[in-house]
Parts: C-alpha cells; structure tokens; sequence
C-alpha cells in the first residue's frame, strides 16, 4: 500500500557541500536510483581471514562481524567462491559455519550480506550510469570509475525503496572530499574521477 513519506526541510549545507544546496548547484530535474543496488542499513561486509579456506572446508574465518548474518544466506567471494551459511552468524563472531566449500576462498576475499533493513543512502553518497543505462531509463546505482554520469547525492535518501528521488550535487561545485561518507575507503580511481568532476578541497574539523 502506499504510504506518504516527510522529508524535513534542510537549512544548511551538509558538512561535505563547499556551496549552497541551491538551483545554481543542484542538477536540474532530479533524479531516481536503483535500490536493489545498494545495501541495506543491516548489511555486512565479510572479509576472509589469514589462511583462508579451501575446498569441502565447512567453516571460514573472518575479521569480526559488525552485524548478524541468517542461516542459509549464500556469500558471494566474486567468481566461482560461494558460501552457504549452515547456522546463523552473530555480530563480532569471527567464523562462519558453512557448507562443504565448492572451491578455495582466499585470504582478504570479501562478500556482503545486503541486508533486509532500510536502504538508505546517505547525502554526499558518490551514485554513477552508464549512457546505456540512462538510455534505457535504469537508476542510478553506486558509482564507480567506469560509469559515464558520476554525481553525489545532495540529500539524504532516508529509505529508497519507498521513495527512490535524489538531488544531484552540480558539476564544478565546492567538495570538502574528506566529509564524504566512507571517504577513508573510497576506491582511488573513484576518488580522482571526483576530483575531475568537482572542485575539491580539504574541509577542516
């Protein structure tokens, strides 16, 4: 069923906008995304342990949990690295009971558990398409170096899958980079495609 949604109106600028969020600096028209390409607040990210796992092992070892992961949710390693979680996982653990392995999971592989909680996406979140995708009327989804169109979100999404409009920050305007979310992690490639596309700065504390 439908529900209606408030957003409250937003006075300032987020910590990241070097510019007012104004018409002279917001794309004009908006913009959707696609939420199925985002994680949810519940998600986490499994990061494999020294020595890894190999094949028809039934448990895994990572660095701790910042969440829980429910039994039977199958990890994705990238390729051909599958894992099916046999007993629910608990946030700090740092194992999963799996599946006999179908091939060997390395040291530093990675999976994320998207999450079934609210999917939102925060303002300043780096979202990109390429001309295909904008061609064919698809979202955006969270950019990367290869996308054609590369924007940050003006405006927090507060649940996506409700209400899937964004704002989206001009090209040219003021980015104190180091307030971005998740800029610490920030793939480098992402990072100077930004710094091409804006004017980018160091904002102090």
């Amino acid at each position: 069923m439908a529900q209606i949604t408030f957003t409250p109106n937003q006075i300032t600028s987020p910590v990241w906008a070097g510019d007012f969020l104004n018409r002279e600096h917001l794309v004009p028209g908006g913009a959707h995304v696609n939420p199925a390409l985002f994680n949810a607040v519940d998600a986490v990210v499994v990061t494999v342990t020294t020595p890894g796992a190999a094949a028809l092992d039934t448990d895994i070892g990572c660095e701790p949990l910042s969440g829980p992961i429910p039994v039977g949710t199958v990890l994705d390693f990238g390729g051909v690295k599958f894992a099916t979680l046999t007993q629910s996982a608990s946030a700090g653990d740092t194992f999963l009971v799996v599946r006999e392995l179908p091939n060997n999971i390395a040291e530093g592989d990675t999976a994320t558990y998207k999450g079934v909680g609210k999917v939102v996406i925060p303002t300043g979140t780096p979202v990109g398409r390429t001309f295909d995708e904008r061609a064919a009327g698809e979202g955006f989804g969270p950019a990367t170096e290869a996308d054609d169109e590369v924007y940050l979100v003006a405006f927090e999404v507060p649940d996506a899958e409700r209400s899937a409009e964004i704002e989206l920050y001009r090209h040219g305007s003021v980015v104190k980079e180091n307030f971005l979310p998740g800029y610490a992690a920030l793939d480098p490639d992402l990072l100077t495609l930004l710094r091409s596309l804006y004017t980018t700065t160091i904002g102090a504390d």
